[in-house]
């Protein structure tokens, strides 16, 4: 005997539809190299953006990416902020996410890759192959990271952005995010990463299953003028990396 479902029952286990939100995973601020303070970047992705969550990362600092998770958590801000930085390695940069403590610099990039995860954080791979950038190019196919970042915001990576999935695809096949770059906020997300969710969790557990997608463009030329606008009333950003404090391992 055929047994006819009640139209409310089916309605109530029928599946939702997943609901995916971006998120841009490398911005800077005044802590290092960028042109505006934590709060300010705070403030302008928020009322400026579609972004549900962000990571400061920072040239070789926390300080920064602590100081805007705990100013968006006051304001009860819709942004979720992940702790990050940008790890510098004698073989270029090393993107840490989820960490909590500022790590220091590291001759070789493997050895950035361990102690990211010895923080329980993950390990991506900047702008692999970037122009005017320190970056870890080819070893992005046999080192451990979490993911690469195939969708770098500056115009002059569109070509490397493609060599960078290319050589992923042909090789570890990692999780291929999609980030700014951004040392103002109104550059932030051009690019972007697309996942599943909303809350920085949400993209975590996103990334280690690989369901991010890199999307967005490159910086927009009205962005671009913006930058320069903030650079005349600002001062170029004075910033040194201290060769010498490279961590030998």
């Amino acid at each position: 005997m055929v047994q006819w479902k009640n139209p409310a029952d089916v309605e109530q286990t029928a599946v939702r539809p997943i609901q995916y939100s971006h998120a841009d995973l490398h911005l800077h601020t005044v802590f290092s190299d960028g042109l505006m303070t934590p709060e300010e970047t705070v403030d302008l992705i928020a009322t400026r953006t579609h972004l549900r969550v962000i990571a400061i990362t920072d040239h070789d600092t926390v300080e920064g990416a602590v100081v805007a998770q705990s100013y968006a958590q006051k304001r009860n801000s819709h942004v979720d902020v992940i702790v990050g930085q940008e790890v510098t390695t004698g073989e270029g940069d090393v993107l840490a996410l989820f960490v909590r403590q500022t790590l220091p610099m590291f001759d070789t990039a493997a050895a950035a890759i361990a102690a990211i995860h010895a923080q329980c954080g993950l390990a991506v791979a900047a702008h692999p192959f970037g122009v005017g950038v320190d970056c870890v190019g080819g070893l992005i196919g046999n080192l451990p990271f979490d993911a690469i970042e195939a969708r770098h915001g500056c115009p002059l990576n569109y070509f490397n952005n493609w060599r960078a999935h290319e050589l992923n695809q042909r090789s570890q096949r990692l999780p291929e995010l999609g980030s700014s770059d951004a040392h103002i906020p109104h550059n932030a997300g051009e690019a972007y990463t697309r996942f599943p969710g909303h809350t920085a969790e949400d993209l975590r557990q996103a990334i280690l299953s690989n369901r991010v997608v890199p999307g967005g463009w490159l910086w927009t030329p009205l962005n671009l003028l913006r930058t320069f606008g903030v650079i005349v009333q600002r001062g170029w950003p004075v910033y040194v990396r201290d060769a010498e404090a490279v961590h030998l391992e």
